[in-house]
């Protein structure tokens, strides 16, 4: 199994993290397969805000982006991305930025119309391979602040080989109870809030034998908005562990699992019939999983 570390995330966790890291985690036993940054080098990228859009006079598929990028005058960005609109904010190459792959940006003329810079996508950045539109931004960035500092991209990879008994390393604070051993340190202790269960809905839950699973525990929460974004923060952090966002709700409880190895899973109360039951199949049944 390999398990992706986030230095920064791992950093939560541990008040000092050694140079050496790689190294001294391989000598105590978890094998480092390679380290790599969250995303290739690039420099010069910004937060933009389009604050106004026209039509290019000369190619139907192109539109003429006015962007705020933190400076005195608005820079004039000539675009094709087709989620491109007034009001988002975007990583926003200024021209003299090289993005991955050498790739250099300079004033252009685009069908006749002046462009200085480019917005971007998520692939163009490296980040992942969504190419299909812009990398759209939370609101609440500072425009002009320097995108690859604001999501800490040179943030640390670790790629850890675990054998079959180190299951305990499977998240991020079973590896910072290793690097707390190897570097006598402790772990940073965690409260959570108390939640007060305020809903009325209940499930039951039994266990036919205590020995194949000891506990299960389960609550119901109401008020779930289940199209609600995944925050950038969460989905970055996921990224870097090697898992894709699939919605808020798979998020969280994959991010869960991710930190501090418990896993869960979110059931949609409407869809279950009857009291959850933990038990062994029974003779030739047939269950539906996820696919």
């Amino acid at each position: 199994n390999i398990m992706k570390i986030s230095v920064s995330w791992l950093k939560e966790w541990i008040e000092t993290i050694p140079e050496d890291l790689s190294d001294r985690l391989t000598m105590a036993g978890l094998e480092v397969e390679g380290v790599a940054l969250a995303a290739p080098a690039f420099n010069g990228v910004v937060v933009g805000k389009v604050v106004e859009l026209v039509q290019h006079p000369d190619a139907d598929r192109l539109r003429v982006a006015q962007v705020d990028v933190g400076r005195d005058a608005l820079v004039q960005i000539v675009c094709g991305a087709p989620n491109v609109a007034v009001g988002i904010k975007v990583p926003t190459a200024l021209v003299g930025a090289v993005l991955p792959g050498d790739f250099k940006i300079k004033d252009a003329k685009l069908r006749g119309v002046a462009s200085s810079g480019m917005l971007c996508s998520a692939k163009e950045l490296g980040i992942n391979e969504d190419a299909s539109g812009l990398m759209i931004l939370a609101d609440d960035l500072a425009i002009g602040a320097d995108f690859r500092e604001l999501l800490d991209l040179d943030d640390e990879i670790i790629e850890i080989d675990l054998t079959p008994n180190r299951g305990d390393c499977l998240s991020i604070l079973g590896v910072a109870r290793d690097v707390a051993a190897i570097t006598g340190q402790e772990v940073k202790a965690f409260e959570a809030p108390v939640a007060v269960v305020e809903n009325t809905l209940t499930k039951a839950v039994t266990i036919e034998n205590t020995q194949d699973c000891p506990k299960y525990l389960g609550r119901v929460i109401e008020g779930v908005n289940q199209k609600a974004e995944t925050p950038l923060w969460m989905c970055e952090r996921l990224r870097r562990s090697g898992i894709r966002p699939h919605g808020i709700l798979v998020d969280i409880t994959n991010y869960v699992l991710l930190e501090i190895g418990q896993p869960l899973h979110a059931f949609d109360f409407a869809k279950v019939t009857g009291d959850i039951q933990v038990r062994r199949a029974k003779e030739g049944e047939k269950i539906t999983l996820i696919t």
